[in-house]
Formats: structure tokens, sequence, C-alpha cells
């Protein structure tokens, strides 16, 4: 009767950790509005400013709990004044530029979410790259107006590193709110302009919906 027992217990632990498994999404694909705060630390040279955009990230579960992201991250080219002091590398005497600047991440990385009735906290880390024109369109605009001291036009392309998390709130089966992701952004756009200190230290906010499968 004992043995009997233990096997039905084990067939019901067995299918129910089996059905509890298969509750979960396999893959997650989020449509977002991003806000980047765009931070170098060599700021003296080009100055920290605010960018507005969108994107979206697939995520396939090998686990209920730990899956692989690949995203793409898209923000709008805006003109911006940059305001040069005298003695500065790029033009030694003081100047005023003006450029547009956009910014487009791609990245792909591990996550590592904690699955609850009612919010689904989660951790990420990715790798990748950026592309933004800021940098050249500075340049573009010294050699303009003649006063640029250096030469040759800067890359637009950079490694990339995000680290952070947010949080989903399913609201069915197959349709989450991504309430609120928070991610440390560091880009390696390294070029004159930028003195010898390449790291740009930008801050990053997501929302939006998440499609469930």
């Amino acid at each position: 009767m004992k043995m009997r027992s233990a096997i039905v217990l084990g067939f019901v632990l067995l299918f129910g950790s089996a059905a509890f498994a298969q509750n979960f999404p396999q893959a997650e694909v989020a449509v977002d509005y991003s806000y980047m705060r765009f931070v170098p630390q060599n700021n003296n040279i080009v100055s920290s400013f605010s960018l507005n955009g969108g994107g979206g990230g697939l995520t396939y579960y090998f686990t209920h709990a730990i899956g692989i992201k690949a995203e793409f991250q898209g923000y709008g080219s805006q003109t911006k004044t940059f305001t040069f002091p005298a003695g500065s590398t790029l033009c030694p005497g003081g100047c005023i530029l003006s450029a547009q600047g956009n910014l487009f991440t791609y990245n792909v990385g591990p996550v590592f979410k904690y699955r609850a009735q009612h919010f689904e906290p989660f951790v990420e880390a990715l790798f990748g790259g950026a592309h933004s024109n800021v940098y050249g369109n500075v340049a573009k605009d010294c050699v303009n107006l003649g006063i640029c001291t250096t030469s040759g036009s800067p890359s637009n392309n950079a490694f990339d590193f995000i680290i952070g998390g947010g949080i989903d709130i399913p609201v069915t089966k197959s349709v989450a709110i991504r309430a609120g992701e928070f991610d440390y952004v560091l880009t390696r756009f390294g070029n004159n302009f930028t003195s010898g200190n390449n790291n740009q230290s930008n801050f990053r906010y997501n929302a939006g919906v998440v499609f469930r499968f």
C-alpha cells in the first residue's frame, strides 16, 4: 500500500512539474519605447544629451528562468549644439558647433527571470555594438568652419555592453506589460574628440509590451 502511494505521488509530482513548466512561455517578443541619456565621460569635448526612440527584442528561454536575448534599439536624430571651451583638443581657441546625433544599438546575451503570478522581475547582461553619427557630424561641422585641428572622420561604430534589469507585469498568458527596464549602457566611441577617454557611461530606460509564446 505504501509502495503504491509512493508511485502515485511520484507520477503526480512528475506530471505536475511538467505542467507547471509548460505554463511559462518559451519565447517572448518585446516592443518598447526607449530613452537614452548619452553621457561621455570626457564631457568637455561632447556634452551629455538625451535621445528618444524605441525598438524590440526576442528572448528564447531554455528553462522557465534562463534565456538568451537579442535586441535592437534605435534613437531618432536631433540637432545638438556643442560648446567647446578654449584649450579644448578640438578647437584650442574655443568654438560652438552644431551637429545631429543619433544612436543605434544591437546586442545579445543571457537573461534571468523570476516568474510569479503577478510580476516577473529579470536581470540581463548584453554585448554587442553601437552606431552613432554624432562624432562624425561634429567633425564635419568643424571642417566646414575651417577651425578643426584634427584630420580624418571619426568612426561611427563602437563596442557596447549593457547590464541591468526590469519587471514585467503579466496581463494574460500571451501578453505582459514591461513596466520598466533600467540599464547601464557602456559604449566605447574612441576618436580624437574623446582625448584618450573612449568610454561613454549611459543610462537607458525602456517600457512597452511583451508578447509571449
